[in-house]
């Protein structure tokens, strides 16, 4: 959670620290607060700042509203959280914020209280807020073997102002079929360069596959998409290619990218993506024992790996996959489902082996945990969701306040 801190000219940042210290420290510790503390300063300043896009404000003084009318346009999206306990004149500098807000059809609210009531209350807006203004593309409707990993998309959108959008598939194969020769044999070529070795896939193949992913990067910059999901395998029906390189190469630069039009793991990664600042890894649960579990599929986030074979795709045997070597390190496994995306499993473990074998998809991980319980009586879906580090606790903060458990 980001949060900027605007006072006035007439006070410095050390009074902001010391005059709010508690709150600053709750802010911090319980919301997991990234803070910054904004003066009243010249535009030229502000804009040199490179200020973050904040989750909320805390007005520290009165004196800053022209100071938060300067920075509004550029630095700040609605629905717009104000916090102001009413000492030197907060409140009434956030009164005069929230009614210029409403004069311009902007959307914002006032935190105000004692301490505790600001941090409850902040931490129901953060449940929320991740989520608020993604814009998510589904390329063709979920594949036919997912029956049961839709997402009721009226919620999404009333309960976390998630807006989603149908592309027709024929739109991208028409896309793939225009794209220059020579824009997808220089992206191919950068991809052989980078990884360790190309078995399957011919120069051919590789060129295909660079066209699928600039055609869906192309949709997806003009759509204005932060995350998409693919129908992927009429892509390997229609145009003789896979979209595994494009959804690893789309996660890598920001885009979050799903396959199969799994909407529930989709979303899982999304919040992956804007909870923890995370990539993931989408894969299949393939073996599981009492200790350990392993995980496979064909497309991964090339950052995630420490080196990548490129491999043809598992099951057709055609276009380009990612065989990603993982690192023996901490991980976080989790899955947030249900069609209203009310149940939720979260676990972490260590990557014990990052295994290959031909029975199972390319990229496989082994990890020391036990799923056996969980996925074999009570498993949301099949597909889960795989980022690097140990973001337990953070998840499960969002998860109860979402599930209620």
């Amino acid at each position: 959670m980001k949060i900027l801190v605007l006072r006035s000219s007439f006070q410095t940042d050390e009074f902001v620290q010391t005059e709010y210290s508690a709150l600053i420290h709750r802010l911090q510790t319980e919301c997991a607060a990234e803070i910054l503390i904004v003066g009243d300063q010249p535009m030229e300043t502000l804009h040199a700042m490179s200020l973050p896009i904040p989750d909320a404000v805390m007005i520290a003084t009165g004196g800053v509203e022209n100071l938060f009318k300067n920075i509004l346009e550029t630095q700040f999206s609605a629905p717009i959280t104000l916090i102001a306990d009413g000492r030197n004149n907060s409140l009434a500098a956030a009164l005069e914020i929230l009614t210029y807000l409403e004069n311009n059809g902007l959307e914002g609210r006032i935190v105000h209280g004692t301490n505790d009531e600001i941090i409850a209350s902040l931490m129901e807006t953060q449940s929320i807020a991740p989520l608020r203004g993604i814009r998510i593309g589904l390329f063709g409707h979920p594949s036919d073997w997912l029956i049961a990993s839709n997402v009721d998309r009226n919620y999404l959108l009333e309960h976390y102002g998630v807006e989603t959008l149908d592309i027709d598939l024929n739109r991208l194969i028409e896309q793939i079929k225009q794209i220059p020769q020579k824009e997808a044999v220089k992206v191919a070529q950068g991809i052989v360069k980078g990884a360790k070795a190309v078995k399957e896939p011919t120069c051919a193949d590789m060129v295909e596959a660079a066209k699928a992913y600039l055609a869906i990067k192309n949709i997806c910059q003009e759509e204005r998409l932060d995350a998409m999901t693919i129908r992927c395998f009429d892509i390997v029906k229609a145009c003789g290619t896979t979209s595994c390189l494009a959804l690893a190469l789309l996660n890598d630069e920001g885009i979050v990218a799903g396959c199969e039009g799994d909407m529930q793991t989709l979303m899982t990664m999304v919040l992956a993506k804007r909870l923890c600042g995370e990539e993931a890894f989408m894969a299949n649960p393939s073996t599981l024992t009492d200790n350990n579990s392993l995980l496979a599929h064909c497309t991964i986030p090339i950052k995630m790996c420490d080196a990548m074979t490129i491999r043809s795709h598992f099951e057709s045997g055609i276009g380009v996959a990612i065989q990603g070597m993982l690192p023996l390190t901490d991980y976080t496994i989790f899955k947030w489902g249900g069609p209203q995306l009310d149940r939720y499993f979260v676990a972490e473990a260590q990557a014990i082996e990052a295994p290959y074998s031909d029975h199972f998809c390319r990229t496989q991980i082994m990890l020391n945990v036990n799923l056996k319980s969980y996925l074999l009586q009570h498993s949301i879906g099949n597909h889960h969701v795989i980022i690097r580090g140990r973001h337990a606790k953070t998840l499960k903060r969002f998860f109860e306040a979402q599930c209620g458990k």
